[in-house]
């Protein structure tokens, strides 16, 4: 099972090739540390037989109509020996036709297929309900398949901040995201690389952290939206009684039920008050793009099967020398 890298696009090539080069190095390479580098992907299995784990199965790049239809050019680029800065230039062009003649170069490197997936998703760069709808949607898709789902990893580069964070906020509320990492260039001569220009302090790793809302919480802020103003008694009452949440109470002691679980809300804001409860301003900020992961999770597609039915994500297969 491949690695599906999720990344932002602006009008920087670099942003997609760059990381995939400073990959594709590294699986070539498969020294000790390259090893433990990718020991986290994979089947269990593979690893245990010390076969190569981590390589690509497909790309979902994120990006504007104008970027990828080409209205706005790209950026000139330096093409780049990897690990150097000096090298030619790569006038403005088409993105989708820069990154795929760059990425007939790179893939061959750290996949063991003679195709890879490119899926093209169109998004408003100025709206981050647009990005993480449909960042979310994607993700539903690739966790859905198979018995533990496509492992993804999401590189926080690319694109503006509004793409990003809509990424990286589908990677907390989905915990779906096996790794969030971007890399980063020492001067401007590197940010202009297609290929890795570094690899000192280049790849920056980041904590891929689930939200977690535990089954107990859940229950206490379904009762507290349809009940505000309920003491730590009446709320433990309530899930008593409830025919769907007591199962999951009966074992807390009323002594515990406060320290155990409405401090932590309250002090992450999930409720708000003193001696009466109300849902709290963090979940009422949450929760809307919470409920959309819970949606889209159920509807059980595939990523093909989606590209298939939205009219803003474009399935290609990009056949490699």
């Amino acid at each position: 099972m491949g690695v599906y890298h999720l990344m932002g696009l602006g009008t920087s090539p670099g942003v997609v090739t760059g990381p995939l080069s400073y990959l594709a190095h590294r699986y070539q390479r498969w020294n000790a540390e390259d090893e433990r580098f990718f020991s986290r992907s994979g089947e269990a299995q593979s690893r245990q037989k010390g076969k190569k784990v981590g390589d690509i199965q497909a790309l979902v790049l994120f990006s504007t109509a104008e970027v990828l239809q080409g209205r706005l050019l790209t950026v000139s680029a330096t093409r780049n020996k990897p690990g150097k800065t000096q090298g030619g230039v790569i006038e403005c062009g088409a993105m989708k036709t820069i990154l795929g003649d760059l990425l007939d170069e790179i893939l061959p490197a750290i996949t063991l297929r003679s195709e890879v997936s490119i899926f093209w998703c169109t998004v408003n760069r100025q709206d981050i309900r647009n990005v993480y709808e449909r960042a979310i949607r994607v993700i539903a898709a690739l966790s859905g398949v198979g018995g533990q789902g496509k492992e993804m990893w999401i590189n926080l580069t690319g694109g503006n901040n509004v793409i990003n964070f809509a990424l990286e906020l589908a990677a907390t509320l989905s915990g779906q995201i096996a790794r969030l990492y971007y890399v980063q260039a020492h001067n401007q001569d590197a940010e202009r690389c297609v290929f890795f220009p570094t690899e000192e302090n280049y790849w920056i790793e980041l904590p891929a952290m689930p939200l977690s809302v535990s089954p107990v919480m859940r229950a206490i802020l379904d009762i507290l939206s349809l009940s505000p103003d309920l003491s730590d008694s009446e709320l433990y009452s309530r899930l008593l009684q409830h025919e769907q949440y007591w199962n999951i109470v009966q074992g807390i002691a009323p002594a515990n039920f406060s320290k155990a679980y409405l401090e932590p809300m309250w002090k992450q804001g999930l409720i708000q008050g003193d001696k009466k409860y109300i849902v709290g301003a963090q979940w009422e900020l949450i929760q809307p793009y919470e409920a959309l992961w819970q949606e889209v999770k159920e509807q059980h597609l595939t990523i093909e099967q989606l590209a298939k039915q939205a009219d803003w994500i474009e399935h290609q297969e990009l056949k490699l020398r």
